[in-house]
């Protein structure tokens, strides 16, 4: 029983460090790179995928840059495909950024853009 507190504190580090290791490099044009699940949950609607979305521009470091009312998101099968334009490219293509959001599980990865 005293052992308990403990691990209850250990799941709470790991949670805690798992969304804390989000990279926003450019990524490379071999697919996709696992990124930490904002939600967790289940993302039916598309409005569901666009507030995600959101949370997830807004909690990255350099979070200015994305333009977030620029957002659209699209059916892509089992995920939603979210592309958002970046205030650094103006006038360099690609101009934005790209992530996709599993329907059934919430967890969020990067997509690169071409």
């Amino acid at each position: 029983m005293k052992q308990l507190p403990f691990f209850a504190s250990m799941l709470v580090l790991a949670a805690c460090n798992s969304a804390q290791s989000v990279s926003t490099t450019e990524q490379a044009p071999t697919g996709q790179t696992p990124a930490a699940a904002i939600s967790g949950t289940e993302v039916r609607t598309e409005q569901q995928a666009a507030a995600v979305a959101t949370r997830y521009f807004r909690s990255l470091p350099d979070s200015a840059v994305y333009l977030v009312p620029t957002l659209r998101v699209m059916d892509a099968g089992p995920r939603w495909q979210v592309l958002v334009k970046r205030s650094d490219r103006v006038n360099i293509k690609p101009d934005g950024s790209a992530i996709e959001i599993d329907k059934q599980t919430g967890v969020i990865s990067t997509v690169a853009v071409k």
